[in-house]
């Protein structure tokens, strides 16, 4: 059976579900994985244009920005988008089943940085307990302090693996309450919101603010994009810069078809 952590990994980090309030024709281009019931490849999910999605899961800005990336079409241009998505997670455990759990945080999609997987970090402390009555713990007695050696296991996990490697935490762990803890991390990741061709012309997906101030400043002949706002082409159009908008998706769909198009569909 699919699941939501498959499909979160296969997107790329910027994944969002589309609120029941919204309603076909909101302003907005969404692309939604949908489950098709009736295929002629049996069941599984399409990739739709806003339709009815409902709660599917929609790809948000970072997702839109990596398909424009796919498209190459010139040279990162303007502000960069950023995504805080990291979490660090610790926990505890006796030395004896540090391995045990670490390759299961690993499994569960922890410990990745950058292009380097399996990270983590462990150091040895000391960690002290009293269980009380009606608890069996793993180590130490009941009705009394306990000083246990232990390791602080440290894993990066991104947030759309965080409920994933907090289950694997409490599946691998052998106390009966295991400790571990949440701290969102600075680290971001940023895209660029822009490309310029080799005849200088900008392309984006939307208008947000710092970008069209880098397209004022950076002044090119036109601009292509699939949404940008009336005050901002006013905007532009006072600065002599031409505006092309595609239809919607003219652009994004190519895109996610060439980006995703390179790896195998975890749906297939």
């Amino acid at each position: 059976m699919l699941t939501l952590e498959q499909i979160q990994d296969y997107l790329g980090p910027d994944i969002q579900h589309v609120p029941l309030s919204l309603g076909p024709g909101i302003d907005d281009v969404r692309f939604c994985l949908v489950y098709d019931a009736i295929k002629d490849s049996g069941q599984g999910f399409s990739l739709q244009i806003w339709d009815n999605c409902e709660a599917a899961p929609a790809l948000g800005t970072f997702g839109r920005l990596r398909a424009l990336r796919a498209l190459n079409l010139g040279e990162a241009a303007g502000p960069l988008f950023f995504i805080t998505p990291f979490y660090k997670c610790i926990t505890y455990v006796p030395v004896t089943h540090l391995e045990p759990l670490r390759e299961a945080l690993w499994e569960a999609g922890a410990g990745h940085v950058g292009h380097y997987s399996r990270c983590s970090f462990a150091a040895a402390g000391t960690g002290t307990f009293w269980p009380e009555d009606g608890t069996h713990p793993f180590l130490g007695t009941v009705g009394t302090l306990n000083q246990e050696s232990e390791m602080r296991l440290e894993v990066v996990v991104p947030r759309w693996y965080q409920d994933v490697v907090e289950k694997a935490i409490v599946a691998a762990h052998p106390y009966e309450e295991p400790a571990y803890d949440w701290i969102a991390m600075e680290n971001r990741l940023g895209i660029s919101q822009a490309y310029c061709d080799k005849q200088g012309e900008w392309w984006f997906i939307e208008d947000r603010a710092e970008l069209l101030e880098s397209v004022i400043k950076n002044h090119p002949p036109t601009v292509h994009c699939e949404k940008i706002s009336w005050t901002s082409r006013v905007a532009l159009a006072r600065n002599q810069i031409s505006v092309d908008i595609k239809q919607p998706g003219e652009l994004l769909y190519p895109g996610l078809q060439k980006l995703w198009g390179e790896r195998k569909k975890p749906w297939e």
